[in-house]
């Protein structure tokens, strides 16, 4: 093996290294929460709520279907069973809307106090990124980042997803973060960040 070859090959391991050695936290600050509520947990609330409410109207039904007698109430059933879903269609979306204005009011009180904020953190990792809050523990693979995007203040990562959630992280921050190392992680093994 020639020399420029052995060098090539020993860059080319240290880079792997490094990358499976990359981990970073942040914890968040009140703006970052904000967002990361109002821009990331809010959609994967309403999925959760209406995946429930969803469910508990089939079981409602099932319930009823399982108490009439199937030999002469069956076409009542049907017919309450369709007027359930019809009325239930009409009015989940208020319903999940008011769910989840619910929490996220309770969660804006919380965040005056310190031990719910301590909560709200971002883990990188060389294969995933973990968001970790009071409101639920979610993780993403760095396959699953559409653009990441710096501004002035924030670095935007885009999540492929069907809402297409964007995490936050605030660039003006005093807690001693590597910002850089991860625009850096980020431009080199996932994706192009944008500088706007």
């Amino acid at each position: 093996m020639h020399k420029t070859e052995l060098i090539n090959v020993l860059d080319s391991n240290a880079d792997i290294m490094n990358t499976a050695a990359f981990s970073l936290e942040f914890k968040l600050n009140i703006s970052e929460i904000r967002k990361l509520n109002k821009m990331y947990f809010k959609h994967l609330y309403k999925e959760k709520v209406t995946i429930f409410s969803s469910l508990l109207l089939f079981g409602l039904i099932l319930f009823d279907y399982f108490r009439v007698d199937h030999k002469t109430d069956l076409i009542q059933w049907m017919i309450r069973s369709l007027i359930l879903i019809i009325v239930f269609l009409f009015i989940q979306y208020s319903i999940v809307d008011a769910i989840c204005k619910l929490i996220f009011k309770l969660a804006k009180k919380l965040l005056r106090f310190d031990s719910f904020i301590s909560k709200y953190k971002f883990n990188f990792t060389n294969s995933s990124i973990y968001v970790h809050s009071p409101l639920g523990e979610f993780a993403h693979q760095w396959t699953e980042i559409e653009k990441a995007i710096l501004t002035k203040d924030f670095f935007f990562l885009y999540v492929k997803k069907r809402n297409g959630y964007i995490i936050t992280i605030s660039n003006k921050c005093s807690d001693k973060r590597n910002i850089e190392q991860l625009i850096t992680f980020v431009e080199s093994n996932v994706t192009h960040v944008t500088k706007v």
